[in-house]
């Protein structure tokens, strides 16, 4: 169960980053704007120098189109899950090796900021339901 709960989590995360695309585009997933609104607060919270921003940038739009895929085909909701998992650890092992050890600590708080949010929101809709 904690095993489904981490990697419900992780899917979460990763569609969290563009809250605010969805809020535009409810229909519709887009790679490039998903992996847009990525960059942007990579580039401000984790102040990525010149050097960084094409290699994030290249990281980022190559698994954003990895979660558009994903979201297009009809595969059991596990199956789908447990490529999502596999695919954030390769993309932190990627990041991991472009971002200096603070930056990739402050992407690693983040990430956990949102699953503590993601956690309480389920919690609070179990309660409420």
């Amino acid at each position: 169960m904690k095993t489904i709960l981490s990697t419900f989590l992780i899917a979460l995360f990763l569609v969290g980053f563009c809250r605010p695309v969805h809020s535009q585009q409810t229909s519709s997933f887009s790679a490039e704007s998903y992996a847009a609104k990525l960059n942007d607060w990579m580039k401000t919270n984790l102040q990525l120098t010149s050097e960084q921003i094409p290699k994030v940038e290249e990281i980022n739009l190559k698994y954003a189109k990895r979660l558009e895929a994903l979201k297009a085909k009809t595969i059991p909701r596990r199956q789908k899950l447990d490529i999502l998992k596999a695919d954030d650890k390769d993309k932190e092992k990627e990041l991991k090796e472009i971002l200096t050890v603070d930056q990739f600590k402050t992407y690693q708080a983040k990430k956990n900021e949102i699953k503590k949010q993601m956690k309480e929101n389920i919690k609070k809709k179990r309660a409420g339901g």
